[in-house]
């Protein structure tokens, strides 16, 4: 059961979530927020567009099973962790650079980043299974 305010409200709720989660996950490594936060606020915006259009949309917008989100995830975080000490650097560190945008920009890269994309691919395949197997199990 779904009202025609809240399907009418999703379309510009949705976005503007997406978009903050985007904006937290880019923050994180040098400042609070990352994977962990991003990946919440992104389970909420797809949460809400669940609960707006239904399961069969909601398929639609999600089309992986939310287990390789999760293998995904772990496996981007894991090779993170491990590259740096294959080139003789300690566990888990991080390195920096800052890449040409063109026109004289550039932007600062840190391979944190990559981590917190594994953090949050985890978080959201978690999220979107839970979301998932409860429907199932309410045949909602």
């Amino acid at each position: 059961m779904s009202s025609t305010i809240l399907r009418t409200g999703n379309r510009l709720i949705l976005p503007l979530t997406f978009l903050f989660a985007a904006y937290m996950w880019l923050k994180g490594h040098n400042e609070p927020g990352g994977g962990f936060i991003a990946g919440m606020i992104f389970s909420v915006g797809i949460l809400l567009y669940r609960m707006s259009n239904g399961p069969e949309a909601f398929r639609r917008l999600v089309p992986v099973h939310p287990r390789w989100l999760v293998f995904y995830g772990l496996g981007l975080a894991l090779l993170t962790a491990i590259v740096p000490m294959l080139l003789g650097y300690p566990f888990l560190t991080s390195h920096t650079r800052n890449l040409p945008l063109g026109f004289g920009q550039e932007i600062h890269f840190t391979s944190a980043l990559l981590f917190d994309t594994g953090v949050m691919l985890v978080v959201v395949g978690v999220a979107v299974g839970m979301i998932q197997r409860l429907s199932e199990e309410l045949n909602i």
